[in-house]
């Protein structure tokens, strides 16, 4: 994993490759990319979306899994919506950061009405999955304001881009604005703001669940901040710098 000023100018050139490249419409994440990230993304909440379930709903092969599996299929295309979501917003830049969006990420992937699709939760639940420290529920509007305030005035001039996500999407899971899919909808919101300006989103992978959860516990985001720069070092460093997010030849 890249440390320090050489991570930070390799991440740079990456990102200046990536602006100079930007086409008019966003680019189509390849397919490879799209399963490894609804996999690990849905893995590090517990729910198992096998790499092959994934391809099938993808191409909609439906025919191929048994009938009672096909809602799975169906959850795991509204999550590809989702993550396709974030990317053609992130093509817009720095303003498609915002609370709207955050919202719509939240509602597109909670769609049963009693769950309050993009609605702040109205008490502080004791039983979850999560167990870091959060919020009143009366605090949340002044805690997401706030956090948008910092996003506004330091993203741009933050030296470590990384080290900022990760601390937005630390202060975010303690705002925990959501009573359901809280995590899923703080990590795409932290990748649409990393895309927004050009750099690769952070994937954690699914067997770093326990370090994940654990760095959200911890009062400072330090652990979670070498999460993410490993998560992001991977797709900076390989050898065809980010073709993942290219569309695939076939």
């Amino acid at each position: 994993m890249a440390h320090g000023t050489e991570f930070i100018r390799r991440l740079e050139h990456h990102r200046a490759r990536r602006l100079a490249d930007r086409q008019p419409e966003p680019e189509a994440l390849s397919e490879r990319l799209l399963i490894s990230w609804i996999h690990h993304d849905n893995m590090l909440e517990g729910r198992l979306y096998r790499p092959e379930e994934i391809a099938y709903a993808l191409h909609h092969d439906d025919e191929s899994l048994d009938r009672y599996l096909r809602p799975l299929l169906d959850n795991i295309r509204r999550y590809r919506d989702v993550i396709q979501f974030v990317c053609s917003r992130a093509h817009e830049g720095l303003e498609a950061v915002n609370l709207d969006n955050l919202k719509a990420i939240h509602r597109m992937q909670t769609t049963d009405p009693k769950d309050r699709g993009g609605l702040y939760r109205r008490t502080s639940p004791v039983h979850r999955d999560y167990f870091q420290r959060i919020c009143s529920a009366d605090k949340v509007p002044y805690h997401l304001r706030k956090l948008f305030e910092q996003i506004e005035l330091e993203f741009e001039e933050a030296c470590d881009p990384i080290a900022f996500a990760a601390d937005v999407h630390h202060r975010l899971m303690h705002v925990y604005p959501f009573r359901r899919n809280p995590g899923t909808t703080a990590r795409l919101f932290t990748n649409l703001l990393l895309l927004s300006r050009g750099y690769p989103p952070a994937l954690l992978a699914a067997h770093l669940r326990d370090e994940y959860y654990d760095a959200l516990r911890q009062p400072e985001p330090s652990k979670l901040v070498r999460l993410f720069h490993q998560a992001v070092s991977g797709l900076v460093e390989a050898p065809s710098g980010m073709s993942l997010l290219r569309r695939d030849a076939s």
